[in-house]
């Protein structure tokens, strides 16, 4: 990703490389130094949101990108594409088109296969690969770490900007969102991906909190997505599913929107597996979210 960045054709100005590490244990600091950029190490684990903040108010110009550690760009005019949407006066930021690794090359597990085979590329204003005003960060808060520590504070900033009417677009600056985490096995690939899928739900739930009205999944461009992609009614369905005479009408409701893209997904995968294991991951992926939302609902904290 470094080598990426560094690698940039960029002539609308200055640039610098800012590497912050929240107490890492792999070797980010051995390879920041090795390819000189500047890094700001993190005395302890303090997020996503305090980190992305960090990096933010360090730097000296007035065009902030922010770049997560799995997501590398894809053409040398990435950064400039990306960026010069930023010169029209009406628009506070930008975002990338998000591609994702070819399922098929070996490295990934079942379960992430499963994940993963069903996406497109898309544009999504998630701070993995996004542009912004730094004043009008600045503005805003900034990211707010304080509610949400790993999860949910690009959606709470797209909420804030929309509130502030400001405008965010779509761009062609591509990346790849290289998925790279290592699994004993398959069992324990599941694990991990049930738990993030619960740290999302705690995020959503504590949106709901502070958004009671908001419109569901507003950090995708260009728009917001259907109140039955919801957390809200995602967590409805997955609880009516254990109460007597209710779960008559929630069950087949739960099966139906775990069905679509199964057939993406087998044909992606090459899985027949797919057509059995796709809906019954979705499944368990709909219920470990409804359990981080209702706990982030009633704590209103994603932390």
């Amino acid at each position: 990703m470094l080598e990426a960045l560094k690698n940039q054709e960029y002539s609308k100005g200055q640039v610098e490389i800012i590497v912050v590490d929240d107490k890492s244990k792999d070797s980010t600091v051995e390879i920041c130094n090795a390819v000189g950029v500047r890094l700001v190490q993190n005395q302890k684990n303090c997020g996503l949101g305090y980190s992305l903040n960090k990096g933010i108010t360090l730097s000296k110009y007035e065009i902030v990108v922010t770049l997560h550690g799995d997501t590398i760009p894809l053409s040398r005019t990435w950064l400039s594409d990306l960026v010069t949407p930023l010169a029209d006066p009406s628009i506070a930021a930008s975002c990338s088109l998000q591609e994702n690794p070819d399922v098929l090359n070996g490295r990934f597990s079942l379960w992430e296969k499963l994940l993963l085979a069903r996406l497109d590329p898309h544009g999504a204003f998630n701070d993995k690969a996004d542009a912004y005003k730094k004043e009008i960060l600045a503005e805003l808060g900034y990211f707010d770490c304080e509610t949400f520590r790993t999860a949910g504070e690009d959606e709470d900033l797209a909420l804030r900007l929309r509130e502030s009417n400001k405008k965010i677009v779509a761009t062609n600056a591509r990346v790849l969102h290289d998925h790279y985490d290592t699994y004993s096995s398959n069992f324990g690939c599941l694990k991990k991906l049930l738990a993030k899928d619960y740290t999302f739900g705690r995020a959503g739930g504590a949106l709901r909190r502070k958004f009671p009205f908001h419109k569901p999944g507003s950090y995708v461009y260009p728009a917001p997505r259907s109140f039955f992609s919801d957390g809200f009614f995602r967590s409805i369905i997955c609880i009516g599913s254990f109460i007597p005479y209710v779960q008559i009408l929630c069950i087949p409701v739960l099966i139906v929107f775990a069905l679509p893209g199964v057939i993406k997904t087998e044909r992606r995968t090459r899985l027949r597996s797919a057509f059995f294991l796709y809906p019954l991951f979705n499944i368990m992926r709909y219920m470990s979210y409804t359990a981080g939302y209702l706990t982030g609902l009633a704590t209103r904290k994603q932390r």
